[in-house]
């Protein structure tokens, strides 16, 4: 079976090259947790390969996930009539895989032994399918709500991203939005800087309405939306920002000209050039990192947990295995059952709800 037939994407106006960057995005986060020290109590490597700055530093995909989110959103957020149609989309877009991974999760937890957060109860789901954090759900209900994967985190920013860029967007416009957006980064940017110099009580209840709003991201989505600008009208200055504004995100990781700097500087660059370069859209584009990138979002949701523990067990039942090697064959296997969701689960459940709100529609119109 050929990859295109994989991808079966026949829409003329996908960007290519953006599920080129998707997929450059998620194999860094993968080997940030196959490799990095996240878990290495768990792995039988421990930290052995932490230091190959590969590893080291994938996290920074996300980063590079928020910049795709900015300039995709930008463009979803000029389809739409209004912030109710936005967010409808936007939840029917993550809400099959969310659904689908999570009952899998749950399902195949008890047989996964090694998996660092142990096996998730029926209510552990609740925070994934809602896309609300569950600190929200301990302030408000004082219980001790927990999360089925670590990795979700980015999920809750996305959403809050999306609610906050829609109501910007349909009431002040795009132009307006971005600067807001900007603003509400150079405010958590600024905080950090001003931290140690404020009376403590500010200090503590600023810096917990930031932490929860999740402004440090922003500059990261308000970057990815100059981007765009310049994509759709040409307009230098707006590259120019877009620049200046992920550099600025950048810096904010871990200081100026940090190697944390300079590895996310390097991911914005090649966004960046991405955006205008003909010949690295066409390298982006190809069918190996275009599969990547189709499945990108359930690869994600699925992976942490079920990749480490696999790596275990694969370690305890065939010790001549090399480390180094160990993970290759959990992440193909995560790979493929992604690609399943992808392909065939997700279009299912998106079309089952969307016929049964088409069913409850029509059926309360003829009760009235």
């Amino acid at each position: 079976m050929k990859t295109a037939s994989l991808l079966n994407t026949n829409n003329p106006s996908r960007l290519h090259f953006l599920d080129g960057l998707r997929g450059i995005a998620i194999l860094l986060v993968i080997l940030f947790h196959a490799y990095s020290d996240t878990w290495n109590e768990f792995l039988p490597y421990h930290n052995q390969y932490h230091d190959f700055f590969i590893f080291k530093y994938g996290n920074y995909g996300v980063q590079l996930f928020f910049l795709i989110s900015g300039f995709v959103i930008s463009m979803s957020l000029e389809k739409c009539n209004s912030f109710g149609d936005f967010m409808f989309r936007r939840w029917l877009r993550l809400f099959p895989a969310m659904l689908i991974v999570s009952f899998i999760i749950l399902i195949t937890a008890p047989l996964l032994t090694a998996r660092p957060m142990g096996v998730p109860s029926v209510r552990d789901l609740i925070p994934g399918l809602t896309f609300v954090e569950p600190e929200a759900f301990r302030t408000i209900f004082n219980n001790n709500q927990k999360l089925i994967e670590g990795c979700f985190w980015t999920l809750f920013v996305e959403v809050k991203f999306y609610i906050v860029a829609a109501l910007l967007y349909f009431t002040i416009g795009q132009k307006k939005m971005i600067v807001a957006l900007i603003i509400m980064f150079l405010t958590s940017t600024l905080f950090g800087l001003m931290q140690s110099h404020l009376p403590s009580e500010i200090e503590v209840k600023l810096g917990t309405v930031l932490h929860y709003l999740n402004y440090q991201h922003y500059g990261w989505f308000a970057a990815g939306a100059l981007f765009y600008r310049y994509y759709l009208l040409k307009n230098v200055s707006c590259f120019l920002m877009g620049l200046l504004v992920a550099l600025l995100s950048a810096r904010a990781l871990d200081g100026f000209l940090s190697i944390s700097m300079i590895f996310a500087t390097a991911l914005v660059l090649i966004f960046a050039v991405s955006i205008f370069n003909p010949m690295l859209q066409a390298l982006l584009s190809n069918k190996l990192l275009g599969l990547i990138g189709f499945i990108s979002y359930p690869l994600y949701l699925i992976h942490e947990n079920a990749m480490i523990s696999m790596i275990v067990q694969l370690h305890n039942q065939y010790d001549w295995i090399p480390l180094f090697l160990l993970p290759l064959l959990p992440i193909l296997g995560l790979i493929f059952v992604a690609w399943i969701i992808a392909r065939y689960l997700e279009p299912v459940v998106r079309q089952f709800i969307k016929n049964l709100l088409l069913l409850l529609r029509t059926n309360s119109v003829r009760v009235v």
